[in-house]
């Protein structure tokens, strides 16, 4: 009974064994032909391998092969990129390599480049604004009204006696969430074998609490969507945080981590303090990212240098106020210095997550430089390099598809 990795799958091949989830769910029984759909659902749950009854067929397809001379120049480019990082140490080879290969394949890709200013180009600062970074620097900022919303859901959730429908009729009063919604839930990165259509059967299917997660997540980005370019492309910044999320989500799947749907939130919104600064202090925005890039130090340094603070104090205080659950918040604020957090793991997965997503030029955060790896952190995840090989491309396979269910709002 050979064992055949994930990626390796073809329709048709026939299971040896029961596949199981990260929680113990049944995905598929034994002696079950493997469909396509199948295998989207064990690439979802973060399933390596299968075993089945015959591996006679099962070598992969190898891809179009890569040109030596632009993988060699996009290594170099690379380099300055990861220099913060051990190159020795076997995830961040694993991650290197990855990101190499994914950015040698795709000539559409975001630079790690920061987007700053009318067609790229960074607008300079006419004042200092003294008055301004004293306000910024005490914290005295404005911080946004929790969305209605997002109210109704945390109010239903927390109710003891709310119901699977309550939920359900909160989320559905917003057509654009609810289909958005829908759409996600019966994408790949959910591979459900039929399709949910109704909130309230999604709530059933998944659960409330992920449910409202996802709603939750969805509506926080919707609050600053209407930030200018000339502050800071939201495509790119979309983009990456989408990349953090699914990132997220499958390493979480892959480290036996229950509750998905929180770690891909706590990706999608790890740096929402940075929007809070570009909507409502876009200056201020502004004269962080310059300082940056003449200073040999990364742009969370640049923020504590420039504001006196940083982006995760932001998410820390906007959370609060607007009352996220305490797993979320801590994961968010602490993805810098997971270490830190009361949980280390969860928080080291969300780490994790932004360190490949800035590698693979996904996007744009703002950041010029490649978070520094947290090793000690790495050794509680129980995830191996050699497993990041397969996590990463699913990754890229799940986020080609959300990016354009968000960039075109569903």
């Amino acid at each position: 009974m050979p064992f055949v990795s994930t990626d390796r799958i073809k329709p048709g091949m026939v299971l040896a064994a029961d596949v199981l989830d990260s929680n113990g769910r049944l995905l598929l029984a034994e002696g079950k032909a493997i469909t396509a759909s199948h295998v989207n659902i064990f690439k979802m749950w973060g399933v390596p391998e299968v075993s089945v009854t015959h591996g006679d067929d099962a070598t992969a397809e190898t891809d179009k092969p890569l040109d030596p001379g632009l993988m060699r120049q996009v290594a170099e480019k690379l380099k300055n990129f990861f220099a913060e990082n051990d190159f020795t140490h076997p995830a961040v080879a694993e991650i290197f390599r990855q990101a190499i290969l994914h950015r040698s394949r795709r000539t559409d890709h975001f630079d790690e480049t920061t987007a700053i200013g009318r067609d790229g180009v960074r607008q300079p600062i006419r004042s200092t604004g003294t008055e301004l970074r004293k306000k910024i620097s005490q914290r005295d900022i404005k911080l946004p009204e929790i969305p209605s919303i997002i109210f109704k859901l945390n109010d239903t959730i927390a109710d003891p006696f709310s119901s699977a429908d309550d939920i359900a009729q909160v989320i559905s009063k917003s057509p654009g969430l609810s289909a958005l919604l829908l759409r996600i839930v019966n994408s790949a990165f959910y591979g459900f074998p039929s399709r949910i259509d109704s909130v309230a059967r999604a709530v059933t299917i998944i659960g409330s609490k992920e449910v409202t997660a996802l709603a939750v997540g969805i509506s926080t980005m919707e609050v600053f969507k209407d930030i200018p370019k000339t502050v800071f492309d939201m495509r790119a910044f979309t983009q990456h945080s989408l990349a953090c999320g699914v990132l997220s989500r499958i390493l979480a799947a892959s480290g036996n981590i229950r509750n998905t749907e929180q770690m891909f939130v706590s990706g999608l919104l790890h740096d929402i303090g940075r929007l809070v600064i570009f909507k409502y202090y876009p200056q201020a925005a502004v004269l962080m990212l310059s300082a940056q890039s003449g200073d040999a130090v990364s742009l969370i340094d640049s923020e504590k240098k420039t504001l006196g603070f940083r982006h995760t104090d932001i998410a820390a205080d906007l959370f609060e106020k607007w009352k996220f659950p305490v797993t979320l918040i801590q994961n968010v604020v602490f993805h810098h210095r997971p270490a830190a957090a009361q949980d280390p793991v969860k928080a080291g997965m969300i780490h994790l997550a932004d360190m490949i997503a800035h590698s693979l030029g996904e996007g744009k955060s703002g950041e010029w430089r490649l978070p520094t790896l947290d090793t000690d952190v790495w050794d509680k995840l129980r995830i191996s390099p050699q497993a990041l090989s397969k996590i990463i491309p699913q990754a890229i396979h799940h986020l080609d598809f959300l990016s354009t269910i968000f960039q075109t709002g569903g």
